[in-house]
């Protein structure tokens, strides 16, 4: 009788710790930051112009960050990168930008004249100080530009 109590607690554990396993779900790191953004306009730091954009857009994930144009007739790409945070979840970094293919990336770096369009100089690493953000709106700032994004 013992040892079919035993087993029965220990399948019950398994059981347990299975359904434990099956209902884990990968939570954002900021839920406020990830989502998809409308870059409404940036600013290049070094000569102050402000680019407003139309149709273009930051969707951006735990892993994975894509900026892409939608419904757009520029032509602009899109291009996926790592996504990160560094210093207490206080900056955003954007790595290792691919271009986009299909459900994935082409393999291909993504060029940086393309990535410029969306306030992004560099194709290996961007770091952008997450200087507000609430959940409707959010403005990033780079050593190339300030970016304002609203939540789509």
């Amino acid at each position: 009788m013992l040892k079919t109590k035993n087993t029965s607690i220990s399948i019950y554990i398994l059981l347990f710790l299975c359904l434990q396993l099956i209902s884990c779900e990968k939570a954002p790191i900021r839920s406020d930051v990830e989502g998809f953004w409308k870059l409404e306009r940036f600013t290049v730091l070094s000569t102050d112009e402000t680019v407003e954009c139309q149709n273009l857009y930051y969707s951006i994930t735990r892993l994975v960050t894509e900026v892409s144009e939608r419904n757009g007739s520029n032509g602009y790409g899109s291009y996926i990168s790592r996504t990160g945070y560094e210093e207490d979840e206080t900056v955003l970094v954007l790595s290792d930008f691919k271009v986009r293919g299909g459900t994935a990336d082409t393999g291909e770096n993504a060029p940086v004249e393309g990535l410029r369009h969306y306030g992004i100089n560099s194709q290996s690493e961007t770091k952008f100080q997450i200087i507000h953000c609430d959940g409707k709106t959010m403005t990033l700032q780079s050593d190339y530009a300030r970016l304002e994004l609203r939540k789509f």
